[in-house]
């Protein structure tokens, strides 16, 4: 059953940028908003266990929960890499302060330099006139390669076009899993933000034998994160779960502090709510706050970024009830693997499904170590071979 939404707007716009939650990109977003319910199905009409997309829920749900135990190459090995000894590669982060591009750079720079590759910084500092400014330095400077953290190309298109021009190979981290450009000077490598939106929603689907009555919190910030939300989290409830209730909350990271008040209203209005859905981890304190004065501890929350505060709060049954979480120090790693083929000659791998992606519950996450060494070690995600195999693979080990 196929439901439809509405969305009651806001008035006055409010400047705010958000770069977080795998990389989004960086507008002036909308004001925030309280959307209408969406035309749900009544939770009783479902029976447990006999919806078709419960069932699927619960498949998927298995499937993502489990830690990936073996490194897979994701292409074949590249012959001697001597010659790039020395070679610079710039790596430009929409937004160095966060600490998602840190651990990315940090990572991306351990890797490259057992190759001999070194990695300059050009922090965009969230500007779109910081952004192409760095990309312009990189082709002034004569990189030998660049990496975009969640730069998109329409607010630096003429830089990176002159990036391109100048024959220097590029890597977009964190953005499209593809697009224009021919694999040897153009790759591209992401976590699909939506595909792990996604499976909060499942896991909500399955938790409540498909009869979930939820809230969605969607960051319009840019229409990267508007879509995520809308087609990962939004459009699996209106078309798998026909037992389910939507009731959408829209805001933006420049008017976090309007939020709590947001939910406070939406679970007064609505109180059988029972789940609320939020895209990246910097939005579930005010969400809490909002249950909180609500009165309205008992309702679960699924977040999406794997940071340690919130995998504590997971772990110690604090509200949070499910966390999707990317390896970043893997990512790093996968990055570098990108630029070396490219610097060597070789074509970037195509439309590659990153691995080191899963799913935390409280069924799984009595098993982890959360500490800063595991989540900066990546152990959360299953074995940490992927380092001696990218070794390996590239002949440096």
């Amino acid at each position: 059953m196929k439901k439809s939404v509405k969305v009651l707007l806001g008035g006055l716009a409010a400047a705010g940028l958000l770069l977080a939650g795998c990389g989004a990109s960086v507008v002036t977003p909308a004001s925030p908003s309280v959307e209408a319910r969406s035309d749900a199905a009544t939770p009783a009409a479902v029976t447990t266990g006999a919806d078709p997309g419960v069932a699927a829920a619960r498949e998927l749900v298995a499937q993502v929960t489990a830690a990936r135990e073996e490194f897979t190459p994701p292409g074949p090995g590249l012959d001697d890499l001597s010659g790039l000894t020395g070679k610079t590669v710039y790596y430009v982060p929409a937004n160095y302060s966060i600490p998602l591009f840190r651990i990315i750079g940090d990572s991306l720079a351990t890797a490259l330099e057992t190759a001999g590759v070194d990695v300059r910084v050009c922090d965009g500092q969230a500007s779109p006139a910081s952004m192409a400014g760095c990309l312009a330095e990189a082709v002034e400077a004569g990189a030998d390669a660049v990496v975009s953290g969640s730069v998109p190309e329409e607010l630096a298109s003429v830089a990176f076009q002159a990036v391109r021009d100048a024959d220097i190979p590029l890597l977009y981290m964190l953005l499209a899993p593809a697009g224009p450009g021919t694999p040897e000077k153009v790759g591209y490598l992401t976590p699909d933000t939506t595909t792990l939106q996604s499976w909060n929603a499942n896991w909500v689907m399955a938790d409540s034998d498909g009869a979930a009555d939820v809230l969605v919190v969607r960051v319009t910030d840019t229409p990267a994160t508007t879509m995520w939300t809308g087609q990962g989290a939004v459009a699996v409830f209106e078309e798998a779960c026909e037992g389910c209730t939507v009731t959408v909350v829209e805001t933006n990271t420049g008017q976090l502090h309007k939020l709590p008040g947001l939910v406070h209203e939406a679970l007064v209005r609505h109180p059988d709510i029972d789940y609320v859905q939020v895209p990246f981890d910097v939005v579930v304190q005010p969400t809490v706050q909002g249950l909180q004065s609500a009165g309205r501890t008992d309702v679960r929350i699924s977040s999406l970024d794997g940071t340690l505060a919130v995998m504590q709060m997971l772990g110690g049954d604090q509200v949070v009830a499910s966390e999707v979480g990317t390896n970043l120090d893997a990512l790093g790693w996968y990055g570098a693997d990108q630029v070396l083929r490219m610097m060597s000659g070789k074509p970037s791998v195509q439309n590659l499904e990153f691995p080191y992606r899963r799913l935390f519950t409280a069924e799984n996450v009595g098993e982890l170590d959360l500490t800063p060494e595991a989540e900066a070690a990546g152990s959360w995600y299953g074995g940490t071979d992927y380092q001696d195999g990218f070794k390996e693979l590239w002949g440096v080990s």
